[in-house]
């Protein structure tokens, strides 16, 4: 069904959803869900069935809901866990083929096994938000409850938790600054309602301990906690839904500036109450001069138009503008494209209009590097990426991100063009730091065991490698006071010269083939492919 298709079949059945027809949507709601469960349960190896998110609270908006369902499988060698997953997912794909009330299979549909679901609560915050939710709200459909022995959550571990619950909204509603949004109106208003309602959630359970899994009770709540101007944002987000196809103004500045505020309140509040009192390492930062940093040409061309479009458009919102280098410590060690990319960041003095972010965003789009050039602007205490790479990953705060928020009070935009070195200065690490490089550590040695790294292209092999070689050199320093933190290549590089001085003409000599590789020259990098590994498997 083509998009325009789809866009006219939801209009038609939200104007309609009254009764009668309203009972029939619902009817076809149930037979849809019967269904899944008849296909779904007749598959050998399946422990359970669950409907969740908006469906199983009730809360449907016939036409635009879809069926969120998370199916179980045993974790039985004998029967093929695998073939089972497979079986279960070709099954739903025939589902999804023919009732579109189902969602694609890669984005609505979850599959687990029964100790990946486990395994997987206690790894990924976002997860463990959710799935601690859904013993509250996931309606069990076929099979033993399994999310009932979910372990229980510390209230510290339920606000760190659920902060990710607003990365995933905020990349959600970040299709505003782009130019061409992918939605239609009726589907903007009921993205926004919900994206109000989650993080009303977020904000009542944070700040004042109140536990709401309803959308309708979270905005009926929040109220009594915000200003007059907030309020009337949120009585225009329920009238959006109960006029999705109404052809009234759309705010957007309104809705996106209280998503904001409920936002930072929200962070600042779990960073009081999880990190107020903890005791952390001490990090020392390296100074920067304009040959640690790599500006490829065509992004030092764009920082030069945006800079003009930022004296033009922007500057009378600003505090300052910074440039600073990327730094990526997180458990996807093959995703290095930060190694020597940048945080392009707007500190605003006041709220910048989302016409106006639109135009900073169109330049970016037109960046073809392989370099990137991330953009993030800084509401009250927090930062919120304006080009998402990671949905789990888009909101910066001082206790979860210490390390970014020293570069970014120290380097400003003309440090490109100052030859003398800033000095090194000291800050303080991440609360799970030295887990999170053990994990890396764990993860990296993997990869370099399977002859599938040779597969890799060369530049994503080279930021690899260079993530992969700082995250060996601080596993080796965890037990100091302080640790060294080299933030671009060529300061891993003189790093891991220095440590393994018996090495330093060859990784040097690797280092100038990087940077053709990375300024899309001719290079031999390639040839460095096995001395690199070998070396990671020695470090």
């Amino acid at each position: 069904m083509t998009a325009n298709l789809r866009n006219f079949f939801q209009v038609i059945i939200v104007r309609t959803s009254f009764p009668p027809l309203s009972l029939l949507y619902k009817i076809l709601y149930m037979i849809a869900v019967r269904r899944a469960v008849l296909v779904l349960g007749s598959v050998n190896g399946v422990e359970a069935i669950y409907l969740r998110r908006g469906v199983s609270r009730n809360e449907i908006v016939y036409g635009l809901s879809d069926i969120d369902l998370s199916v179980i499988v045993n974790d039985n060698k004998k029967s093929g866990m695998t073939s089972v997953k497979e079986k279960v997912r070709s099954a739903y794909n025939r589902l999804s083929r023919f009732i579109p009330l189902f969602g694609q299979a890669n984005r609505e549909f979850e599959l687990y096994s029964t100790s990946e679901f486990f395994r997987l609560y206690a790894d990924y915050p976002i997860l463990k938000y959710r799935f601690n939710e859904g013993k509250n709200t996931w309606r069990l459909l076929f099979g033993r409850d399994i999310v009932k022995d979910l372990p229980k959550l510390q209230e510290s571990e339920l606000y760190l938790t659920a902060t990710k619950e607003l990365e995933v909204w905020w990349s959600l509603v970040n299709a505003e600054f782009s130019s061409t949004h992918p939605l239609p109106q009726f589907g903007r208003k009921y993205l926004w309602y919900k994206a109000i309602a989650e993080a009303s959630k977020v904000y009542l359970l944070i700040c004042y301990g109140e536990k709401i899994y309803r959308r309708e009770a979270a905005l009926s709540e929040v109220r009594k906690y915000l200003n007059e101007e907030q309020n009337q944002c949120i009585e225009q987000v329920r009238r959006y839904m109960k006029n999705l196809t109404s052809k009234d103004n759309f705010l957007v500045d309104d809705v996106m500036k209280l998503f904001m505020e409920l936002t930072s309140h929200a962070c600042s509040e779990m960073e009081r109450k999880v990190y107020g009192r903890t005791t952390r390492k001490r990090a020392m930062l390296p100074g920067l001069d304009c040959n640690d940093l790599i500006i490829e040409k065509e992004v030092s061309h764009k920082l030069e138009e945006i800079e003009r479009y930022i004296q033009r458009e922007l500057v009378a919102h600003l505090d300052y503008v910074s440039l600073v280098p990327q730094i990526y410590l997180g458990m996807n060690v093959l995703h290095n494209s930060d190694i020597d990319s940048l945080h392009l960041v707007l500190a605003q003095k006041d709220f910048i209009p989302v016409k106006k972010l639109r135009g900073l965003d169109s330049l970016l789009g037109k960046v073809r590097s392989p370099q990137e050039l991330e953009l993030l602007i800084k509401y009250k205490n927090v930062f919120l990426s304006l080009r998402i790479k990671t949905k789990f990953d888009c909101i910066w705060t001082p206790g979860k991100c210490p390390l970014f928020y020293s570069l970014v009070n120290y380097f400003l935009l003309d440090v490109i063009k100052k030859s003398e070195r800033r000095k090194a200065f000291l800050s303080i690490l991440p609360p799970d730091f030295e887990d999170c490089i053990r994990k890396r550590v764990a993860r990296i040695n993997e990869v370099i065991s399977d002859p599938d790294v040779y597969k890799m292209k060369t530049l994503s092999f080279l930021r690899f490698f260079w993530g992969a070689t700082r995250t060996k050199l601080l596993n080796n320093l965890l037990e100091s006071d302080c640790i060294y933190i080299p933030l671009t290549s060529r300061q891993i590089c003189e790093m891991a010269s220095q440590r393994f001085p018996e090495n330093s003409e060859w990784l040097n000599g690797l280092y100038g083939e990087y940077r053709k590789e990375l300024q899309e020259e001719e290079s031999q990098a390639y040839r460095f492919f096995t001395k690199s590994i070998d070396f990671l498997k020695r470090i």
